[in-house]
């Protein structure tokens, strides 16, 4: 069984740098954004490269995570990938998003969503 991708869209280098080494160290093959423009742009990629999931954060600067998560809503392909969002800010979880973790998160939290949405 290959590797699972997946794409860390998060601006703060901290937190990007901590889930990269913690999904690494389980086995993810982590592709890490610091924006929303990256985000998209490793969207777009062909169906072959795409990841099987998307951690994001909704502030994020040049796009935001919620026009990210609002294109991903609007292409049938991409809508079906799981999105776990991270935010520092207390709201319901956004049409589109699989789960919704609020800063600071149980890092053991996003392991077991990502263990239930993609493996």
């Amino acid at each position: 069984m290959s590797a699972k991708t997946i794409l860390l869209a998060e601006d703060d280098q901290d937190i990007r740098d901590v889930v990269q080494e913690v999904l690494e160290e389980r086995g993810y093959d982590v592709i890490p954004a610091r924006t929303g423009r990256q985000a998209l742009d490793v969207l777009a990629l062909d169906h072959a490269s795409r990841p099987d999931a998307v951690i994001l954060d909704l502030m994020m600067p040049i796009v935001t995570g919620w026009q990210v998560l609002e294109e991903m809503r609007h292409d049938p392909e991409l809508e079906k990938i799981p999105v776990i969002i991270l935010t520092a800010v207390s709201q319901d979880m956004p049409t589109g998003a699989t789960a919704i973790l609020r800063k600071p998160f149980d890092i053991n939290e996003l392991l077991a969503i990502l263990k239930t949405e993609v493996n």
